[in-house]
């Protein structure tokens, strides 16, 4: 059945000739950096199209650097009675490496089975609060995190929040009034997510003052002087980035209708060979992603070794769990036993917005064998 290498995930932003308007108006404004006029003109059209006033969105230079200028807006910098960013162990590193660039020490928490998220409510009483100077939930796959929660818990508790959504700019369109508000959402517009600038991503916030923290911390502690009154480093997104975020809002439609069909194929390859139950894709998960629930890492063992041997590449999106990275295996933590389950029985399958039906009826058969075999 061996056919050709299919990659885990194939990202297609904008052509050249659809950022040439862009550009030309990059070379007549001789503006590239510093929040030029098509930084601004993104933020405005992605903050038209969350049903919110383009003020409610600052970018920033990576989803990376989002949290960071959320948590220096929020929290500012760890102190020492309260050292600690408490986030889940089930995340991307990048959410505790944002936590790392402010001061914090991240500590590691475990996440619900069904959302694979942290919950407010259990969080509240946890002995680590005291130390905590701030929390970061992270919205899994871009699955949505409601606000509602998070604001009861930080009102509370006092202790900053926010929130990770990397891949959740769908969801945020999806639900605006329940994923955004008071507290601040970070997106990472990243070339493997469903809305991309190439590299680059986002802070959502009703807060404005809140908002002018962020864009000062990511411009050196600097806002509208040459002064540097505050912590901070150079995030900002840069006019090209903002370039091509323009011009794949330009054809966003279509984007979205690509990857309908693709999640729709997707759901008819999984039914056809009982995986239904199983697979995860949009609207339960960000476009982006096409995830297989294996049951069990040693099922999920399985089916990596079977897709590999078709050259079919796949993706343990989250690794086995922030505390398996060796940076990170000494990090103060709870009992991890839903993170030491799921990291590694979730597998990633090819995705793409023009992956083949051949392709994913290619990717599901073989992992539908696979586990045939492990029953």
């Amino acid at each position: 059945m061996t056919t050709g290498f299919l990659p885990a995930y194939r990202a297609a932003l904008p052509r050249a000739e659809a950022l040439l308007p862009y550009l030309r108006r990059i070379d007549a404004n001789r503006w590239y950096t510093n929040r030029g006029e098509l930084v601004s003109a993104l933020e405005a059209r992605l903050g038209d199209m969350l049903g919110l006033d383009g003020a409610n969105v600052i970018t920033a230079a990576s989803g990376t650097a989002a949290i960071e200028g959320a948590i220096f807006a929020s929290a500012g910098r760890a102190r020492p009675p309260r050292p600690l960013a408490l986030l889940p162990a089930y995340t991307f590193v990048a959410t505790a490496s944002a936590a790392e660039r402010c001061g914090y020490t991240p500590y590691l928490l475990d996440v619900e089975p069904d959302t694979w998220t942290l919950a407010a409510d259990r969080l509240l009483g946890h002995p680590a609060l005291e130390r905590a100077g701030i929390i970061i939930p992270v919205a899994p796959y871009g699955r949505a995190v409601a606000q509602a929660g998070w604001i009861a818990f930080q009102e509370q508790t006092n202790i900053p929040v926010v929130i990770d959504a990397a891949a959740g700019f769908e969801a945020l369109l999806a639900d605006p009034v329940r994923c955004t508000g008071s507290i601040p959402v970070a997106l990472s517009f990243q070339a493997t997510k469903a809305f991309s600038s190439g590299e680059g991503g986002a802070v959502v916030w009703s807060d404005f003052a809140g908002l002018e923290r962020v864009a000062r911390s990511l411009n050196f502690g600097m806002l509208y002087t040459r002064e540097s009154t505050a912590s901070g480093s150079n995030g900002k997104m840069s006019e090209y980035h903002a370039a091509v975020g323009l011009a794949s809002l330009d054809t966003w439609d279509e984007t979205c209708r690509a990857n309908r069909a693709v999640t729709q194929s997707y759901r008819v390859a999984a039914r056809t060979h009982g995986l239904s139950a199983r697979l995860f894709v949009a609207p339960d998960v960000a476009s982006n992603y096409a995830l297989l629930d294996a049951g069990s890492p040693s099922m999920a063992d399985d089916v990596i070794a079977a897709l590999r041997a078709e050259r079919i590449e796949d993706r343990l999106w989250y690794g086995r769990g922030l505390h398996r990275e060796p940076h990170l295996r000494h990090a103060e933590r709870d009992p991890l036993p839903e993170t030491d389950r799921i990291a590694p029985s979730i597998v990633g399958l090819p995705i793409a917005s023009d992956i083949a039906d051949t392709d994913i009826e290619r990717t599901i058969t073989t992992a539908a064998r696979a586990l045939a075999l492990c029953r």
